[in-house]
Order: structure tokens, then C-alpha cells, then sequence
């Protein structure tokens, strides 16, 4: 009997405290884990974050979209991120250029201060890090792009501030109590905050299997909110590129002292399709009915290859699609008829793999029949060896079908 069939078809609840997002308002959407950290949010380690913006008019995820302009800096004016109730400052660590970042986009295309005009400072308080432009103009939003070698091919460019990464090469904040709350404001050049917006986030009792999404192929050019027509397939289609995620193990028996230095990948993993489950003639078990679009397998056994039956179950794809669509699908990509597993992320870029470590695998996913949006969200398994464990970490593509 198969490892999957014993575990039979009821799921229990977990006893994992799932890192979420407790309270969000104004221009913050939501923090997350940081997309190059392991254990960005788990109780007692140093901050790695993602704080994610919005607008009035494009809300969540939606703000995403290229076609979206994000947030500049007016000249004299200036950025406060106060990292207030359950962060604890390190002073040991300055709040310089390399424990944040400001991104435009997601997966962020980073805008470095020294490349397009700011510094990093300290704010009223040593919990408030400060943006200022260096440039008598400011940080003018339309202006605002990545200098990433990749963003030159993206066929809409992303401009102006969408994400702010707090804990990037070094993190000024360890991570105390059971959640923190981040306030952000942007500042005029009269003094006055022009917005503003704070969000709250539940820290993580213990670590959990990480997946983010990435863009370290490709020269940093943004792999989310592709364009493509019915049938057609990211990866494959011409003038497209395949869709990357990156994978962190759970940081299990890792002591505090040493959680912070944890980066292993999760290696040999890839997505299974709904379709190829189909041809398979396997059946989901209940505990994986959520997964609607497809299963993320590990390849357990070493053949390159992956099977439900044998291989190890490490979480799913969650499907969203305009209505009555038909025909999508998010799968490894098939590089020569076998698929492209997740393998150290110093394969695509020696320098940030090896300050980062986790693994990325690669996926293809092809258009259904009908126009609009296709949001395909990856989901991993808070423990991997129990199916019935709820989701831990997650992310959602966005793909435009026309």
C-alpha cells in the first residue's frame, strides 16, 4: 500500500502557528516573508520581510500590475517604515542600504539607493528607518525603475515604490512576541504625510517550508503578469520566460543561535499537473482536495522523475481562473522531455545564490480558453510529512490571457 493511501483521507488540524497577517490599512497591503529568507518571520529571529503597498485604485495583488504606477518620493520629502509593537531593535546593526531595500514589483526588481537616488537612515526613533532622496528632484513615481539588467526586456516596464524588503544582506530587528505591527509613511516636501498605512503580521511558532517567487533567471526581468494568448504557454511561447519559485526547507532542530544562518533549498521538487495526475490515474487523496490545479511533488527516490505514488507529496497549486475557462495548466517545465526540478539557486546566479541559498524550480503554464486573469497559487504543506497539515507558505502568480 502507498505511502499516500495509508495516510488516509481525513485531515486534522495542525498545531503550527501559520504565520498571517492579522490587520491592514491604507496604502499597506499585507507583510510577508521576506523572498530570500527561510525563516524571515519566525518568533525570535531577525526580520526578513516583504512590506507590500496598494493604492486606492488597485488594491492587494492587483497593484502588481505594471500597468500600475506605484508610489514616489516628493523632493524634500521623505519615507518612514516604523517597525513598531513586537520588533526589537539590534543596534548593533546601522539601518544602511544593506538591511533594505525599495522594490518595484513582485518578484521585486530591486532599486538600490545608490542606482536610482536615495539613502537609508534612521528616523525619530531607532525602530524607524527613513528613505530620502539624494536627488534635488525626489523620486519622481513615473521615473522610478529597476536598474536590473533584465527589466529592459519587459515588455511593460514596473515603476515607482510597490515593495519595501526589510532584512535584506544584514537585519537591524529580531522578530518578539507573537506579532509585529509596521507603520509606513510617506512624507511631502512641506512636512506632511501624503500617505500612509500600517499592516500587522502573526509571527511563526516554529519554521516552516518556504516558497517565494523569484527572478534570478532571466537577468532579474519580471516573470509575474506576463501577457499571452489562449493555448499558448509561458516558458515556451516566444518572448516569454518560464515562471520561477523559490524553495526553502523547514528549518527543523535549528536552535535559535542558528536560524538566522539557515538557507537550504528544497531540491528535486516540481510541480504535477491536474492533467498529468489524470493520465496517472491518480486520485487526490481529501486531505489534498483543496489543490485543484496540480500537486508539488519531491522526487523522493533520485530517478528525475516525479510520481505521487512514490515520491514525496510537499504541497499543491490552488487554481483561480475567469469563468467557465478550460485547458490551463501549471506544470514543471519540460526541458527535453523530463522535467526541470527545483536545484540550488546558485545555478542561476552564482553571486545571490550563495548569499541566499534556497533552491528554484521552473514552470511552464499554458493559457485556458477564455480571456482575463489566471492566478495559479503555489502552496506548501506546513509539515511535509503530514498531508493533513494546512498550508504554511504561499504565493500567487498572476498571468494575462487576451
Amino acid at each position: 500500500m502507498s505511502r499516500l493511501i495509508q495516510i488516509g483521507i481525513v485531515a486534522a488540524l495542525s498545531s503550527i502557528a501559520i504565520a498571517s497577517s492579522a490587520a491592514a490599512e491604507g496604502i499597506v497591503a499585507k507583510i510577508v516573508n521576506s523572498p530570500l529568507s527561510a525563516n524571515g518571520l519566525v518568533r525570535g529571529a531577525h526580520v526578513g520581510i516583504n512590506i507590500y503597498l496598494q493604492s486606492g485604485d488597485a488594491k492587494g495583488i492587483d497593484f502588481m500590475d505594471p500597468n500600475v504606477i506605484g508610489y514616489g518620493v516628493a523632493a524634500g520629502g521623505r519615507v518612514e517604515i516604523e517597525l513598531a509593537d513586537g520588533f526589537k531593535r539590534d543596534a548593533s546593526v546601522p539601518l544602511t542600504q544593506k538591511t533594505m531595500m525599495v522594490v518595484t514589483g513582485a518578484p521585486q526588481q530591486g532599486m538600490p539607493g545608490k542606482a536610482v537616488g536615495y539613502k537609508v537612515g534612521e528616523g525619530a526613533n531607532a525602530n524607524t528607518i527613513t528613505i530620502t532622496p539624494s536627488k534635488d528632484g525626489g523620486l519622481p513615481a513615473e521615473k522610478l525603475m529597476s536598474p536590473a539588467k533584465g527589466a529592459k526586456n519587459d515588455p511593460i516596464r514596473q515603476r515607482g515604490i510597490k515593495v519595501f524588503h526589510v532584512g535584506l544582506l544584514q537585519s537591524p530587528f529580531v522578530n518578539q512576541g507573537n506579532s509585529g505591527t509596521v507603520h509606513v509613511r510617506f512624507i511631502d516636501g512641506a512636512g506632511k504625510t501624503a500617505h500612509s498605512g500600517s499592516a500587522s503580521i502573526d509571527f511563526l511558532a516554529e519554521s516552516v517550508p518556504q516558497i517565494h517567487p523569484n527572478n534570478f533567471p532571466n537577468k532579474q526581468r519580471n516573470h509575474n503578469w506576463q501577457v499571452i494568448k489562449a493555448g499558448e504557454t509561458l516558458g515556451k511561447t516566444p518572448g516569454t520566460v518560464p515562471i520561477p519559485v523559490m524553495l526553502y526547507e523547514r528549518a527543523a532542530g535549528v536552535g535559535p543561535a542558528d536560524i538566522d544562518k539557515f538557507k537550504q533549498g528544497i531540491i528535486g521538487a516540481g510541480v504535477l499537473s491536474t492533467q498529468q495526475l489524470s493520465a496517472m490515474k491518480f486520485e487526490k487523496p481529501a486531505a489534498l482536495a483543496r489543490y485543484n490545479g496540480g500537486l508539488i511533488v519531491r522526487d523522493s527516490n533520485n530517478d528525475g522523475s516525479l510520481d505521487p505514488k512514490v515520491d514525496n507529496v510537499i504541497g499543491g497549486i490552488i487554481g483561480q481562473a475567469p469563468s467557465g475557462a478550460k485547458g490551463q495548466e501549471l506544470r514543471s517545465l519540460d526541458t527535453h522531455g523530463a522535467p526541470d526540478l527545483s536545484r540550488p539557486s546558485g545555478g542561476f546566479n552564482p553571486r545571490f545564490g550563495k548569499i541566499f541559498g534556497g533552491a528554484i524550480a521552473l514552470l511552464q503554464f499554458t493559457a485556458g480558453d477564455k480571456a482575463g486573469l489566471y492566478r495559479p497559487t503555489l502552496a506548501l504543506l506546513s509539515d511535509p510529512s503530514d498531508m493533513s497539515s494546512p498550508d504554511g507558505s504561499s504565493y500567487t502568480y498572476t498571468i494575462v490571457v487576451k
